[in-house]
């Protein structure tokens, strides 16, 4: 017998004596194996951007999940831009390095590959996500351990959770419909940490509460917080709400607070260092999504409590979108619309705002492979360090961006 067969045959003797003790949705699921729709919604950063712990506790209720499930995907991009300000690309999710200093330009990104394993026994939930990309930020490598949590909870038994560990802050919602392309709203406002957080939660049947305790350290995205001692004086909450219409619609309705954001010094610090921080400042969401059979309307609006000392302006972004489900030459597609604004300065300076249009077209090749193109407007151009420095109100761009998901 081989180490593999032993490996499996003692993960399935396991398997059925946690399963007897109750649980667990479904007996029969094999004890180790994949699932894909578990893996696009795990690694899925622009529909799921929040609400993972949620996600996994929910799979492992219905049985989608069995002992130890693993996943992975493969994401990759071919960029073409054009802008009317030599060096200067206000495309988003995109880093000033992968730029060229003229005024066009066509280049490759491997955004991320990416795998997952996920490990439920009685009451423990754990996840661990590792990843390779080519758009990492400053100070971070291109190998990353980049999630890791451990969520102690059972639906079939109580709503309640308790989750620790490395992951996306629940605040927020910050679904982007374009198939590639961030919105300002989760450019500006993504809650990731840095260090290990504690979160409480409750997941109703149609009501998600989520309260998280945040190291004070410099998150890996818009986290951040004064001391930077590493107490838990950071903290977000999140609430989700859906409802029931008629014709087989559904409204949700969302809102959150983070406490302690980088719009709090005269320099973000775009990840990771520590910056300069000055005093607390939060940020408060609100967002609705209006779902039908083939379609959804969202719009999400984001705003800092407190004016960001770079600028002396309160920071805020908007996105409204849409996106209709059909087919293309038989073939599962998704036509998307995604509008979006984000806000820094006073009216008619430089650093003032930045706007984005996207266009996009996703097409399911098959059950795993995924292609997809965009077509994208930018108008603005202030990067969220110095932005009263290199701010250029003059810029506008336009992209093309063709891509494929590979998901297992």
């Amino acid at each position: 017998m081989s180490y593999f067969q032993k490996f499996t045959g003692a993960l399935a003797a396991l398997w059925l004596l946690a399963g007897a003790g109750g649980g667990w949705a479904d007996e029969a699921k094999p004890p180790v194996g994949t699932s894909l729709r578990y893996s696009e919604q795990m690694l899925d950063r622009q529909g799921d951007v929040t609400g993972k712990v949620g996600i996994a506790l929910r799979a492992r209720q219905s049985g989608e999940i069995g002992m130890l499930t693993f996943g992975g995907r493969l994401f990759a991009t071919i960029i073409a831009e054009r802008t009317n300000t030599a060096g200067k690309f206000p495309i988003l999710s995109r880093l000033p390095p992968t730029h060229t200093s003229g005024t066009s330009d066509v280049y490759s990104v491997v955004n991320e590959a990416t795998v997952h394993a996920t490990l439920a026994l009685p009451l423990v939930t754990a996840f661990a996500q590792a990843e390779y990309t080519e758009v990492e930020y400053p100070g971070q490598d291109a190998l990353q351990l980049r999630k890791y949590w451990v969520a102690l909870g059972d639906l079939d038994r109580s709503p309640f959770y308790l989750a620790v560990g490395r992951k996306t802050v629940n605040f927020g919602n910050f679904a982007t419909y374009a198939p590639f392309t961030h919105s300002h709203s989760n450019h500006y406002f993504w809650a990731q940490s840095k260090d290990p957080v504690i979160e409480v939660g409750y997941l109703g049947k149609n009501t998600d509460l989520a309260f998280t305790l945040i190291p004070g350290h410099r998150g890996l995205r818009v986290v951040d917080s004064p001391d930077n001692d590493g107490d838990y004086e950071n903290y977000a909450l999140n609430l989700a709400h859906r409802l029931d219409l008629k014709g087989g619609m559904q409204l949700q309705l969302g809102g959150g607070y983070l406490r302690g954001t980088i719009y709090d010094s005269a320099i973000a610090h775009h990840p990771p260092s520590a910056g300069t921080a000055r005093v607390w400042n939060g940020a408060y969401n609100l967002n609705a999504t209006l779902s039908g059979d083939r379609y959804d309307l969202m719009a999400e609006f984001t705003k800092t409590t407190g004016i960001w000392p770079a600028t002396g302006h309160k920071v805020s972004a908007l996105t409204l979108q849409g996106r209709y489900r059909s087919k293309l030459f038989g073939k599962p597609a998704t036509y998307s619309l995604s509008l979006s604004r984000g806000v820094q300065g006073a009216k008619g300076t430089e650093w003032e705002k930045m706007d984005q249009a996207v266009l996009g077209l996703e097409v399911d090749m098959n059950k795993h492979l995924k292609l997809g193109v965009e077509y994208m407007f930018n108008d603005g151009f202030v990067p969220l360090i110095m932005p009263k420095a290199v701010g250029d109100a003059g810029v506008q761009s336009h992209t093309l961006i063709i891509g494929a998901k590979l998901t297992f």
